[in-house]
């Protein structure tokens, strides 16, 4: 029988597979290069928390290091800067370096450090708490992930996700647009399997549901915000070609009534999986057992 870790592998070979297949090899390039300074992904307000992170801050000490894997712009980290020592952001685009740093410096914060690089190259910084969120999905060999993470963090772990796992957010529409049933990136059933198997006995908790985003107010802005956002699937963030861009649109508007949902402040797409976000946390030092 496959090992919890070898089915997740497994899974993320799945996805990859498909999503090669469907939308080519992926960029050399930042994917995230071409988005504009106000992208939603770049943006980043420390001093607004919602319950979500809250649940997060809540598990911060003020003399903690946090270790930000993944961490993009800062939305989850920054604010988490103001009541600990020190945050340190490992991502490796440079766009989202850039936009974390002009982040913290709008809001006068100091205490702050960007590293341009994937984790799996890096040396693990020397911090307390190592912070991940919604970067596992497509992390293949996540057992030598998890180790690395417990090296960077002498106190505890925090890893969120999203069920179902946003990278297979919008199936119903991939399923329109490509013909074929999505593969799902390994959520967190997957995850805690491989954590139990690890011998880590973490802490699971079922957050609140992620909002549904803002309307558009006429057909052809929610056919644009639905485009710019089926970039995501999968997490292929790079440019579109043409002729899937084409595809998408024409989904869109052939199947508009059936697919947006119609409101006093304008349209929402139906197909949108929301769901819960999951917080799985646990101390390196104490929460263990022998490894299955």
């Amino acid at each position: 029988m496959p090992t919890a870790a070898e089915r997740y592998a497994a899974a993320v070979d799945a996805v990859l597979a498909q999503r090669t297949r469907l939308r080519g090899s992926e960029p050399p390039a930042d994917l995230y290069e071409d988005l504009g300074a106000g992208h939603v992904l770049l943006r980043a307000d420390p001093h607004r928390l919602t319950p979500n992170q809250q649940a997060i801050a809540d598990l911060i000490e003020p003399e903690d290091v946090v270790v930000d894997v993944g961490g993009g712009a800062g939305r989850y980290s920054l604010p988490l800067a103001l009541i600990c020592r020190e945050v340190i952001n490992v991502d490796p685009s440079e766009a989202m370096g850039a936009a974390f740093l002009s982040n913290a410096s709008a809001a006068g914060i100091d205490n702050v450090r960007s590293i341009a690089s994937n984790w799996e190259s890096v040396p693990a910084p020397s911090g307390t708490v190592a912070l991940v969120n919604h970067v596992t999905y497509l992390t293949r060999d996540i057992v030598p992930f998890i180790r690395k993470l417990e090296e960077a963090s002498r106190r505890r772990v925090i890893i969120t996700v999203h069920s179902p796992p946003p990278p297979y957010r919008q199936h119903r529409l991939f399923e329109l647009v490509h013909g074929e049933e999505e593969v799902r990136v390994p959520g967190h059933e997957a995850l805690m399997g491989v954590l139990w198997e690890a011998g880590i006995l973490p802490d699971l908790q079922m957050l609140g549901g992620v909002p549904m985003g803002a309307a558009s107010p006429s057909r052809s802005e929610a056919i644009d915000v639905a485009l710019n956002g089926f970039r995501a699937e999968q997490w292929a963030f790079w440019r579109y070609e043409p002729a899937l861009r084409s595809r998408i649109e024409q989904v869109l508007r052939t199947n508009f009534d059936e697919l947006f949902v119609a409101d006093e402040d304008g349209f929402r797409p139906s197909w949108l999986d929301y769901g819960r976000d999951v917080l799985i946390t646990w101390r390196p030092e104490v929460d263990r057992q022998d490894p299955v």
